[in-house]
C-alpha cells in the first residue's frame, strides 16, 4: 500500500465509519511490547477490518510509530471518537490485550458491547480447535488462511517495531484485523451458538471487564524472598544431584531411579516407542507414589522435583515477570480450560498452593503481599464441587450436614468407616470418575478391596451413583452434556462418558465462581477494596486495613449468596466461604 497521504484516506475511512455508528468492526492493535497494562509498552498503531453498505473495508492507523508517518492528533481524535461510541460492537481476538493497549492512547472501549473471537469459540466447541489461536481458528474455519508468516515483521515485532514504517506493517496489520472479523461472522451463524442461552455471552464480557480490572492493578511481589527461595532452590538441587551422582531431574535417569532401582510399576507407556513415559501426566502418578514410599531415594528425588517445580513455576517466575512499577500481573484466559475454569499464564498463579507443609513451597504465598496500608484477604469456597455435586444428586442427608453446619468429612467418614483423610480422598477421586484401578492405586490396596470401596460408596450415596449414569447416559447418547449456565461439554470419545459428571461438576463450579466474581465487582469493588487474583476456588481482595473487618462480612455474604446469580435455578445446599487474611507462615527452611 501507498498511499500519498495517510492521514487524508485515514480521514475518509473514519468518515465512513462515523456514518455508520452501529456497525460491527474487528480491530487489532500493534504495541511495543506486551506489558501494557502497566504502561511500560504502549499501542503505536490500530488496524480494523468491517463491512460498509455490503463493501468490506480495512484500513491501518499509524499513531506512534518511531519511524516514518503517522496521523495526526486530529485525526487519532476521531478514531477515539468511532471506537468509543456506545452502539458500536468491536470484535478482538485478544479482547483484554487490545482493550488495555487502546486505553495507553487515550482510547477507551471497555464499555461497547465487544467480542472475543476465541472465547466466542470455545463456547461453541471447547476442543475444536483446542488452541484457540488466531493462527490455529482461522485454520480449522477459514481452512488454513492464517496470519502473514514474514521474517522481518516477525524480528521488528520482538524489538518493539523500532525500524517499521506503516507501509512496511500495512498486510501484516490488516490481516490481523480481517481474520477475526471473518471468524465472527462466520462463528455466529453456527446453531451451537445460537442455542446458546441469551445471558451467557453480556456475562463473559462482564468478565472481562473484571479481569481487566484486576489486571490493571496487578499485585505486589517480596522481591528478596522470591530471590531468597532461588538461591535456597538452586542449592538445594544442587547438593541432591551431587549426592545422587545423576541429574533427577532428567527423564533418561526416571527409568533406573522410578522403576529399576525403587521397583515403582510402569503407569503409562510412549504411544510411539512403548518404553515407559514419564511426561507431566505419568509424573503426577509417581509424585503420589513416592510421598508413600519410606526410602531414602524416593525422599530425594520427591525434594529434588518440589524444588525444581517450585523455583520454576513460582519464586523465578514471579522475578522475570514482574513490571516496570514491581506489580505482577498474570493473563488470566476464558478459553485456557476444557472445564471452562480460568486458566493463567506468565506466571500461572492457578498454581500457587492453598496451604503446604512442604519447605519448597510453603513461601510461595508469601511472596504476594499488599499495597502499603492494605492487607490481602482471600475468600475461599469450601467444598465448592462437593456441595454443587451433592445439589446436583440430591443427597438430602449430605444437604443437611452441609446446611448445618457440620464438617462433611467428619461425617461421611463415620457412614463409610473410614478415616477422615481417606474419606476425602474417595469423595474426590469419585467425583472424577474413578473405577477400581484408581482407587486400588489411591488407597494402595487389592482389586477386591478396591471393589468394596467403591460399592460402599455408592450404597452410602446412591443418589450420587444415579446422577453418574444420568451423566454418562447422556454423553454416550449425545457426545455432550450441559452446564446449569446453558454451556456445554463436548466428548469427541465417548469412551470417556465416564468423565462426565466431574464436567458437569467442574464446569459448574467454574461457572459459579465467574458469576461471583463478577457480582464482587460489582457491588464490592472500591478504592478501599479491590480484586486482585482468582486462584483455584478462591479470590483475593486488596482491602484497606482500617476497612477490613466491615469487608470480611461483605465478601464472605456476597460470595456465599450463590443461588442470586444463578437465575432460575436455585441449589438446595448452603455454600460456605472462609475469608482469611492472606498472612506470612512461619519460617521452615531455618
Amino acid at each position: 500500500m501507498n498511499f500519498d497521504d495517510i492521514d487524508a484516506e485515514s480521514r475518509q475511512v473514519l468518515k465512513k465509519l462515523y456514518d455508520h455508528p452501529e456497525a460491527e468492526i474487528s480491530v487489532d492493535t500493534e504495541a511495543t511490547g506486551l506489558r501494557v497494562a502497566s504502561g511500560e509498552h504502549t499501542c503505536i498503531g490500530v488496524s480494523i477490518a468491517t463491512l460498509i453498505d455490503g463493501e468490506p473495508l480495512s484500513h491501518y492507523f499509524p499513531l506512534f510509530h518511531s519511524v516514518g508517518e503517522n496521523i495526526i492528533p486530529e485525526t487519532r481524535g476521531m478514531l477515539k471518537y468511532v471506537l468509543e461510541r456506545d452502539k458500536i460492537t468491536l470484535i478482538f481476538c485478544n479482547a483484554q490485550f487490545d482493550i488495555l493497549s487502546l486505553e495507553t492512547v487515550g482510547i477507551r472501549v471497555e464499555h461497547t458491547n465487544f467480542i472475543d473471537v476465541p472465547t466466542v469459540a470455545h463456547l461453541i466447541n471447547e476442543n475444536k480447535p483446542y488452541n484457540k489461536g488466531l493462527d490455529s481458528l482461522a485454520a480449522f474455519y477459514l481452512k488454513n488462511e492464517g496470519k502473514i508468516k514474514d521474517a522481518f515483521i516477525e524480528k521488528e515485532k520482538k524489538t518493539g517495531w523500532q525500524n517499521t514504517t506503516w507501509q512496511m506493517m500495512w498486510d501484516y496489520a490488516i490481516r490481523d484485523a480481517e481474520l477475526p472479523w471473518r471468524l465472527w461472522d462466520l462463528l455466529q451463524q453456527i446453531p451451537q451458538w445460537k442455542a446458546l442461552p441469551a445471558d451467557l455471552w453480556p456475562h463473559k464480557q462482564d468478565l472481562v471487564r473484571v479481569l481487566l480490572s484486576m489486571k490493571r492493578h496487578g499485585v505486589r511481589i517480596d522481591q528478596d524472598l522470591a530471590r531468597e527461595y532461588v538461591r535456597l532452590g538452586d542449592e538445594h538441587m544442587a547438593r541432591i544431584e551431587k549426592s545422587m551422582g545423576i541429574n533427577p531431574a532428567s527423564p533418561k535417569q526416571m527409568k533406573k531411579l522410578l522403576i529399576d532401582d525403587l521397583g515403582l510399576p510402569v503407569v503409562k507407556k510412549s504411544a510411539k516407542t512403548g518404553a515407559p513415559s514419564f511426561d507431566k501426566q505419568a509424573m503426577l502418578a509417581y509424585d503420589s507414589m513416592l510421598e508413600k514410599l519410606d526410602n531414602p531415594v524416593a525422599k530425594q528425588i520427591k525434594e529434588f522435583r518440589g524444588w525444581q517445580k517450585a523455583v520454576s513455576a513460582a519464586y523465578r517466575p514471579y522475578l522475570e515477570l514482574l513490571d516496570i512499577d514491581g506489580r505482577l500481573r498474570c493473563s488470566y484466559r476464558l478459553h485456557g480450560t476444557a472445564t471452562g475454569r480460568l486458566s493463567c499464564a506468565e506466571p500461572n498463579l492457578q498454581q500457587i498452593p492453598k496451604s503446604s507443609d512442604k519447605p519448597w513451597n510453603g513461601k510461595v504465598k508469601d511472596c504476594f503481599i499488599a499495597e502499603e496500608g492494605y492487607v490481602l484477604l482471600n475468600a475461599d469456597f469450601s467444598q465448592l464441587e462437593l456441595r454443587l455435586a451433592t445439589a446436583y444428586a440430591g443427597e438430602k442427608e449430605l444437604e443437611t450436614i452441609f446446611n448445618e453446619g457440620r464438617d462433611i468429612f467428619t461425617e461421611m467418614s463415620k457412614q463409610l468407616g473410614m478415616s477422615r483423610h481417606d474419606t476425602k480422598t474417595l469423595v474426590y477421586s469419585m467425583q472424577y470418575g474413578a473405577g477400581e484401578q484408581r482407587l486400588k492405586d489411591a488407597f494402595n490396596v487389592s482389586s477386591e478391596e478396591a471393589k468394596r470401596i467403591r460399592q460402599n460408596y455408592f450404597a452410602s450415596y446412591p443418589n450420587f451413583r444415579q446422577f453418574n449414569e444420568r451423566c454418562t447416559a447422556k454423553v454416550m447418547q449425545d457426545g455432550r452434556i450441559k452446564i446449569w449456565t446453558g454451556r456445554e461439554r463436548h466428548f469427541e470419545n465417548r469412551n470417556d462418558a465416564y468423565k462426565a459428571m466431574n464436567s458437569v461438576i467442574q464446569g459448574g463450579a467454574a461457572d459459579i465462581v465467574e458469576r461471583i466474581m463478577v457480582r464482587c465487582f460489582r457491588d464490592l469493588d472500591a478504592p478501599d477494596c479491590r480484586m486482585l487474583l482468582q486462584v483455584h476456588d478462591s479470590i483475593t481482595f486488596e482491602v484497606k486495613e482500617s476497612a477490613v473487618p466491615q469487608y470480611i462480612e461483605k465478601i464472605r455474604t456476597t460470595m456465599e449468596d450463590v443461588n442470586a446469580v444463578t437465575g432460575d435455578i436455585t441449589f438446595d445446599v448452603r455454600f460456605a466461604v472462609e475469608v482469611d487474611r492472606w498472612v506470612p507462615e512461619k519460617d521452615d527452611t531455618k
